[in-house]
């Protein structure tokens, strides 16, 4: 396989990832409203920070804590309960109407200029960071990757992060932009249960990790 042939392979398998459910679809479609269609590309670049540094320690030949159950283990019960307070936190504040979003205006009115985008990048390395799937992937799919690219040099990991970083941008993006397009149709009780709805998602993964992580199912 060549540079090219990496990345777009590397581009194409990235949707394995980026397009099933998790704690980051989520995250995006509830924040979207609030800052807009640029929501999806904040938070990827949060989720871009954590994957830059997995390749990183893979590359660096840490990758056998994949290969260990008890760690596998702890991180489906440690991710389980992140993903818990975040789906209670959020919640909490739809119930308390401490949410409140402004569909018909402009986005970003989150805090001052600059502001928003930090605190969202945030949410979005907390969102990847608390799903135990994610170092599964790279812990099979990603590590397969990643010692293929080495193959190819120095750049061989370079270029094959680029092409899979970019498939997580081009989803979360094109869902924030199909959201942010629609906020208008979904307003009132059908959007507060809409959020509900992902906080929900959020226990339920939660739920379902740390009942993995216990039952060594993960």
């Amino acid at each position: 396989m060549d540079i090219t042939g990496l990345f777009i392979t590397a581009f194409v398998t990235g949707f394995s990832g980026a397009m099933m459910p998790g704690p980051l679809l989520a995250v995006n479609i509830a924040e979207t409203p609030r800052h807009g269609w640029r929501t999806g590309m904040v938070l990827s670049t949060g989720h871009a920070i954590a994957e830059i540094a997995v390749v990183a320690l893979l590359v660096a030949g840490v990758a056998v804590i994949a290969e260990n159950t008890m760690i596998i283990r702890a991180i489906g019960i440690i991710g389980g309960l992140g993903l818990v307070g975040m789906g209670l936190l959020m919640a909490l504040d739809i119930l308390r109407n401490k949410v409140a979003y402004d569909v018909t205006g402009t986005d970003l009115k989150d805090g001052a200029p600059g502001g928003w985008s930090q605190r969202l990048a945030g949410k979005g390395l907390v969102a990847t960071l608390t799903n135990p799937f994610w170092f599964i992937w790279w812990g099979t799919t990603g590590l397969s990757f990643v010692v293929k690219s080495i193959e190819l040099g120095v750049i061989g990991p370079v270029v094959f992060y680029f092409g899979h970083i970019l498939s997580d941008y081009a989803w979360y993006t094109s869902v924030s932009i199909v959201v942010w397009r629609g906020r208008n149709i979904i307003v009132g009780r059908v959007f507060k249960g809409l959020l509900l709805a992902c906080a929900a998602f959020l226990l339920y993964l939660g739920i379902t990790f740390i009942a993995g992580g216990v039952n060594g199912t993960m």
